[in-house]
């Protein structure tokens, strides 16, 4: 039969997406290099030609997670003549639904020795997320939907809260915290962006 061969990015990006398969499935401590390896069926020194540790492959991991965030806020706000409030809801919804749905992932990072990791993570979130948004509401300012005289600072504000609290690990095993968590950033919402005819909903 004969052999496949794949491009380095393409590979690259093959074990990027096995190692984050396995992460979510056995947590990152209980999966080995060897995992991952046996996962693709390839040779362990194909992985150490991409990355030279199982930390490196976690970062690529990160990274990965940041941009399919970025890339789904871009999607929900990519049609120029929706409504910026709707729009600026879903993807406030969307950032939710990222974190609830890397619970073990996080709870990781929040591990005391990876600190700097998860400090990478929190900062490059709001890093990438907080143009997009803040471009959004200055639009939506533009046409009347909202009325905040700094809207790259207010962004700036209400992500990093949310990026922070809701990173943390107990707010998605504690139901009733997250709700109350949920309904008190609704209450921010509507009252600090003073959005017209719209009231701010967060799915839990």
């Amino acid at each position: 039969m004969k052999r496949i061969t794949k491009g380095p990015q393409e590979r690259r990006q093959e074990l990027i997406d096995a190692a984050e398969r396995l992460f979510m499935e056995k947590g990152y401590e209980h999966t080995a290099i060897s995992d991952i390896v046996k996962e693709l069926n390839i040779a362990q020194g194909t992985l150490y030609y991409y990355f030279r540790s199982k930390e490196e492959i976690l970062e690529a991991v990160v990274e990965k997670s940041i941009a399919d965030l970025e890339q789904s806020v871009k999607r929900l706000i990519q049609d120029e003549n929706a409504d910026e409030v709707a729009q600026l809801n879903e993807a406030i919804n969307e950032i939710l639904r990222f974190v609830s749905q890397r619970n073990d992932f996080i709870d990781f990072l929040h591990q005391d020795i990876n600190a700097v990791m998860h400090a990478k993570l929190e900062r490059a979130t709001v890093e990438r997320i907080v143009p997009i948004l803040s471009e959004l509401v200055a639009k939506g300012n533009a046409n009347g939907r909202f009325d905040i005289e700094n809207p790259t600072e207010t962004v700036l504000f209400l992500s990093t809260a949310l990026v922070y609290i809701f990173h943390q690990p107990d707010i998605n095993t504690d139901q009733q915290r997250r709700e109350k968590l949920c309904r008190s950033l609704e209450t921010i919402l509507n009252k600090v962006l003073t959005a017209k005819d719209y009231k701010f909903i967060l799915k839990i």
